[in-house]
């Protein structure tokens, strides 16, 4: 019974911290001010693993590029001004840290980035329009 109360726990807290540092995410934006967003990413890229990399999003408010920083791929950058595709299939990621496909624009090997709900609407913001972030 014990487990079970320390996994609910957990579970709650997770929660609630993760909806506080939304809110200070959107506040930090709408001041203009750069953030990080918890992430992973994979992609077909050269240099890139096959499977998901966990990292963060560095995204600042009207910048071309956003950065994605890890520890097994250190920092690359992100062009902004691409485009998101559906997430993708597959069915044992949770429905909250859905994949979705982002194809930078000009071409090139797609990034899927798998990030929380509550981030999706400020990531695909800064990688579409960097200039509406701070609405987003």
């Amino acid at each position: 019974m014990g487990e079970l109360v320390g996994e609910l726990m957990a579970l709650f807290a997770d929660g609630f911290l993760r909806r506080l540092h939304v809110a200070r995410t959107r506040r930090r934006l709408a001041a203009g001010r750069p953030v990080r967003v918890p992430c992973s990413a994979r992609s077909d890229r050269p240099g890139w693993q096959r499977a998901y990399v966990n990292g963060r999003l560095r995204i600042t408010p009207g910048a071309a590029r956003v950065g994605f920083g890890s520890r097994v791929l250190g920092h690359t950058e992100l062009a902004a001004g691409g485009t998101f595709h559906e997430p993708e299939p597959d069915t044992w990621h949770s429905q909250d840290w859905a994949a979705t496909a982002y194809q930078p624009p000009g071409g090139g090997h797609p990034v899927r980035l798998q990030v929380d709900s509550r981030y999706l609407p400020l990531v695909q913001a800064a990688l579409t329009d960097p200039r509406a972030v701070a609405k987003a």
